[in-house]
């Protein structure tokens, strides 16, 4: 099987893109709507472009000098032109080729034309919020939501 797809979204660019879609007075370090504004945008990009089925991932990737959500696409020619094809939903600051982080949250199964959303075995869905820092040296985090 060819090896998965990688595009790295900078998390000042996801904050700049989609975090005015927190609601006032929600707190935007559990408040995933701009996560799933992303989502939403990145997979209908995905699907439309898909050649055949394959599974998205993602993870952060970072430190010290700032962050970026690593989304990838297994088998990596499922959708041709990854890059491209993802900038849209927000612009791309990397694209690579290589194995999933262990660890990487399964996002959803994606088909040409189609997108079924993943859940763990409890039946949470694994979401990325953009606020404020939630984890050591600032990293964000990653929440489980059953909705």
């Amino acid at each position: 099987m060819p090896p998965a797809r990688i595009v790295l979204f900078a998390l000042d660019e996801l904050r700049a893109r989609y975090a005015a879609l927190v609601p006032a007075g929600a707190d935007p370090r559990h408040d995933t709507a701009p996560f799933r504004a992303f989502r939403t945008a990145l997979l209908d990009a995905l699907t439309a472009a898909a050649t055949g089925d394959a599974t998205v991932s993602f993870w952060w990737e970072g430190g010290y000098n700032g962050y970026a959500l690593a989304v990838a696409v297994e088998p990596g020619d499922a959708v041709p032109g990854l890059a491209e094809i993802a900038a849209p939903a927000c612009p791309v600051d990397a694209e690579r080729s290589g194995p999933l982080r262990r660890g990487a949250c399964e996002l959803a199964r994606i088909a040409p034309g189609q997108a079924e959303l993943l859940r763990d075995p409890a039946g949470t869905l694994a979401e990325a919020p953009f606020g404020a820092a939630t984890g050591h040296f600032g990293a964000p985090g990653v929440l489980r939501r059953s909705t």
